[in-house]
């Protein structure tokens, strides 16, 4: 797949004079994986610090308990 991006001038030419040109896809491409991978680290530590709150945790049951009521 082809995507069209926009960066600072200087660091696209940094870009293009420290990267071969027939590396430059995979160069952006790793970064781009490893900047995923870390924010759905993140993403999966505030999950679990969420599910860890008990607080969180006891307004959700009661939040719950209201759909439930109206179900039946």
């Amino acid at each position: 797949m082809r995507i069209t991006l926009s960066i600072p001038d200087d660091i696209a030419e940094r870009f293009r004079s420290a990267i071969p040109p027939r590396k430059r896809s995979s160069v952006i491409s790793s970064l781009i994986e490893h900047e995923l991978e870390k924010r759905n680290r993140a993403l999966a530590a505030a999950c679990l610090a969420a599910n860890q709150d008990e607080a969180l945790n006891r307004d959700i049951d009661e939040w719950q308990s209201f759909e439930d009521a109206v179900e039946e």
